[in-house]
């Protein structure tokens, strides 16, 4: 099975060909879960416990996106212990730390906790990888009603289904929302519970306070993981230092060719004869309809 595996590669080819084309070695590099359980099972057990195992079909093909990364001359990144988002998050920080802007494509929510607020340098947006639109604050704040900041906090306390986070019972979005942004933060809100008129609400945050405060830990993203904890091909010792290796065409064709990945091989093809990259493709029979023997 490969079908996971062709959507990342017309994804990368969309997003990165034209530059590679031109010659240019862009900044680009792609971050994985480790395998294995991380350090936010430690701290919860059942974090994600009510996600099925990895399909069949699509484990296998993990390897083979990483194959796809090298053909295109990317780099790929995990660290033991933690998850894509951990990684993505500390890369972030290194590169804003450097003075460079940085764009995270994904549709993970948890990651819109990085994005900066307007009028910031160097800033941070995420790009939707389906419609490659970008995503500011605004469209954060427009989402879920708190600056990015507080987003980690929302998520404690309204919870989140997807990683098996159950949050604050009878509090979904809406109303985490209009108590964080009066209290200011989660920390606050927990220690002023007797402001609130709600009784229902007030026992909830007081009956939950211990688990909540666990949950804003698991939402949180760990953006401090050291470099050299990163297992990474080809390995790199500052983010600043990052490129694109120089793009070989030959490459990409061959995996394409042993993956049987037509589609994206007859469109690499088709854009290379439009290219000034000197890749020869064998003739046609068109071509070759003149030649006498």
């Amino acid at each position: 099975p490969t079908g996971a595996l062709h959507g990342v590669c017309r994804m990368l080819q969309n997003l990165l060909l034209s530059q590679l084309l031109k010659g240019e070695q862009p900044r680009v590099i792609l971050c994985f879960d480790a395998r294995g359980n991380n350090f936010r099972h430690e701290l919860y057990p059942d974090y994600k416990a009510n996600r099925g195992p990895c399909p069949e079909d699509l484990a296998p093909q993990f390897d083979l996106v990483k194959e796809a990364a090298a053909a295109f001359g990317l780099v790929y990144v995990e660290a033991e212990g933690y998850e894509a988002d951990d990684v993505i998050a500390t890369l972030s920080r290194l590169a804003l730390d450097e003075g460079m802007n940085a764009d995270i494509m994904s549709g993970d929510k948890d990651l819109w906790q990085l994005v900066t607020p307007p009028n910031t340098f160097p800033r941070l947006h995420m790009i939707d990888p389906l419609h490659l639109d970008s995503i500011s604050h605004d469209a954060v704040v427009e989402k879920w009603n708190v600056s990015s900041d507080k987003l980690a906090d929302l998520l404690a306390l309204a919870g989140d289904a997807s990683d098996n986070i159950k949050g604050a019972p009878g509090i979904g979005p809406k109303i985490a929302a209009q108590l964080i942004n009066e209290f200011g933060s989660l920390s606050e809100l927990l220690a002023n519970t007797d402001k609130i008129k709600q009784k229902k609400r007030r026992e909830s945050l007081d009956e939950n306070a211990e688990n909540i405060m666990l949950f804003r830990q698991l939402v949180a993203l760990e953006d401090t993981i050291p470099v050299e904890r990163m297992m990474s091909s080809p390995s790199f010792e500052d983010v600043s230092n990052v490129r694109m290796s120089s793009f070989d065409p030959s490459k990409l064709v061959e995996f394409y060719e042993r993956m049987e990945l037509k589609t994206c091989k007859n469109d690499l093809e088709r854009r290379l004869r439009s290219s000034w990259i000197n890749y020869k493709q064998p003739p046609t029979p068109a071509e070759y309809s003149d030649v006498p023997f």
